[in-house]
């Protein structure tokens, strides 16, 4: 699977939704998880699971003493380094492992990464553990629901194996420890890139309680 995403990948139209990753306006496209992370208290380490290009790295990485991102995507990882030279990188597949100690981090997001592997419900639980007490966690993935019952035939990304259902997530984040702080649905689209409250992804703001 990790010479999937390769530069193919990322300038899309054939094996992803994608059309040229590279020109992505990360201040729209993530903006509520800009803003949620702008209005916390400033410090602490930060991860960012699938950081592709270091697009959204860079976005946030004022607002923490320590920025760390990671990607399966050896390629990707190229162009996060030289977008975000001072962060920390690790080319890391998350099926396999996820190596940073436990309670480590006080934010993390991975933004559309889990329907990208097969162990949906264990990978989650990875990423929460390496959340601090009072940490959060930002996860936004496309789900079941019926805009995808529509529409699904236009997702022409094979890497989408694992799409559940909204209640099935808020389960998993209760099973956690995580307390949902906000959430919210939306449908991507190439030029406006998120049209809101169309349930084709939901953006979920977690606090680890426990």
């Amino acid at each position: 699977m990790e010479d999937f995403f390769d530069e193919t990948y990322f300038q899309g139209n054939t094996k992803s939704n994608y059309s040229d990753y590279s020109k992505t306006d990360a201040k729209k496209l993530f903006k509520d998880a800009i803003k949620f992370i702008r209005n916390r208290t400033k410090g602490g380490k930060f991860l960012d699971v699938g950081c592709a290009y270091g697009l959204f790295l860079k976005e946030v990485s004022p607002y923490f003493d320590d920025v760390h991102g990671c990607d399966i995507s050896e390629f990707a990882l190229k162009q996060a380094k030289i977008n975000m030279p001072k962060s920390k990188l690790k080319i890391v597949n998350l099926e396999k492992n996820l190596p940073y100690p436990d309670g480590y981090f006080d934010c993390i997001t991975a933004l559309d990464v889990l329907e990208h592997t097969k162990g949906f419900d264990d990978n989650f639980r990875k990423i929460s553990q390496k959340l601090k007490k009072g940490g959060y966690l930002i996860v936004s993935v496309p789900i079941d629901a019926w805009p995808r019952k529509l529409f699904g035939f236009m997702d022409k990304d094979i890497s989408h194996i694992s799409i559940v259902k909204e209640q099935h997530l808020v389960d998993l984040a209760v099973k956690n420890g995580l307390t949902i702080i906000k959430k919210s649905h939306f449908c991507p689209a190439p030029i406006f890139y998120k049209i809101p409250y169309i349930p084709a992804e939901i953006e979920i703001i977690l606090r680890k309680t426990n």
